[in-house]
């Protein structure tokens, strides 16, 4: 048996594992705690070790993590610098294609009632100490898949009380969900957005075991400012930020995203978010380096405006210039607001590509 010391605790009483075995295995290369519990012989139901053996992972990945160089910044076609602003408000404001959009909203609240009525769910998990950092969990069945959702509403509208309408038919899928709520502008500033949602993301992830899902199916999924702020997760993960590696993450659906945020800057839709030209940029995942990114799923719906249409297919030819596996598509008969429910129907075209990304 090991001996302990102050220097040298041990770490899994149940499989009398110290510090130090620990410390020996991640210098030796195994650096994820799937591969650390398997090199030092961790059954799967032993609960004892996750937390500690992630913290010392996380402590070591900080103290030999080299310095990161600044982002590789690209260039993002900027058609919109020759229009009216009349006309750049029309193309960033989504109802401007529909009848009414609210009609949307209410239904994006009334099934969500519904599956909070249905289904078990976790609600209000704390994923941080900070105030309002929270997220509901809905589970499915032990080791499923988990797909982490991040809301839209431009950054400024909207929750996760509006937004688990997709929790009945990905549960049934055995598809676990977790909806993510963040801060809202003016309150944040959307770069205290980004590291809120990387947070959430890797709390789950740490969480994985408590709350039964595989961490090697961990799929985030965002619709409108949610597909950016996803994105700017993939890009956190990309330079081993907030505790995030590009292996965190299995892969991602973007719905109707924003890319590239310098249009924003001029139009009614800033006002609370107080975006410059420089800020915009800096939040711009379109506007970085993608190399090392997981597959993306980049949808938009048929009835939308050419702007939105156009970011994501920008966004995806360069997820294809850096080697992303990635597909974009148009949806036909879908606006900017009810692509979202075609996210838990396994027999809409993203429906199909979520579970092509989760097998």
């Amino acid at each position: 048996m090991s001996k302990a010391t102050n220097d040298n605790p041990i770490i899994c009483t149940c499989f009398d594992i110290d510090q130090a075995a620990v410390e020996t295995a991640i210098a030796n290369g195994h650096d994820d705690f799937r591969k650390l519990r398997k090199v030092l012989g961790v059954a799967g139901d032993c609960g004892n070790c996750h937390r500690p053996i992630n913290r010392i992972l996380k402590a070591y990945r900080s103290a030999h993590q080299a310095a990161a160089s600044a982002p590789l910044r690209r260039r993002f076609p900027m058609p919109w610098r020759h229009m009216s602003r009349a006309k750049l408000e029309q193309e960033y404001s989504p109802s401007s294609c529909v009848d009414d959009f609210m009609l949307h909203i209410n239904a994006y609240i009334s099934l969500s009632k519904a599956a909070l009525a249905q289904l078990d769910c976790r609600m209000n998990l704390a994923y941080s100490d900070n105030h309002g950092e929270r997220l509901d969990y809905f589970a499915a069945q032990t080791k499923a898949p988990l797909v982490i959702f991040i809301h839209g509403g431009y950054w400024q509208e909207l929750s996760k009380n509006e937004s688990c309408m997709m929790a009945p038919g990905l549960t049934q899928q055995g598809i676990s969900l977790a909806v993510v709520d963040y801060t809202l502008a003016p309150a944040a500033s959307i770069a205290q957005m980004v590291a809120q949602c990387c947070r959430a993301v890797t709390w789950l992830i740490d969480q994985a075991q408590s709350l039964g899902f595989d961490t090697a199916k961990v799929v985030i999924a965002g619709s409108s400012a949610g597909g950016h702020l996803c994105a700017s997760v993939l890009q956190a993960a990309q330079q081993h930020l907030h505790g995030l590696t590009p292996q965190s993450i299995t892969g991602a659906v973007l719905l109707s995203g924003v890319y590239d945020l310098r249009p924003l800057v001029d139009i009614y839709v800033n006002e609370p978010l107080q975006l410059t030209q420089a800020s915009a940029a800096d939040l711009s995942p379109g506007l970085f380096s993608n190399q090392g990114l997981p597959a993306c799923i980049i949808a938009y719906g048929s009835n939308e405006t050419q702007e939105f249409k156009r970011q994501s297919e920008e966004y995806h030819q360069q997820l294809l210039s850096d080697g992303v596996a990635s597909q974009c598509f148009e949806v036909a008969q879908r606006n900017h607001f009810d692509i979202v429910f075609d996210l838990a129907d396994p027999d809409s075209s993203i429906g199909k590509q979520l579970t092509r990304l989760l097998t």
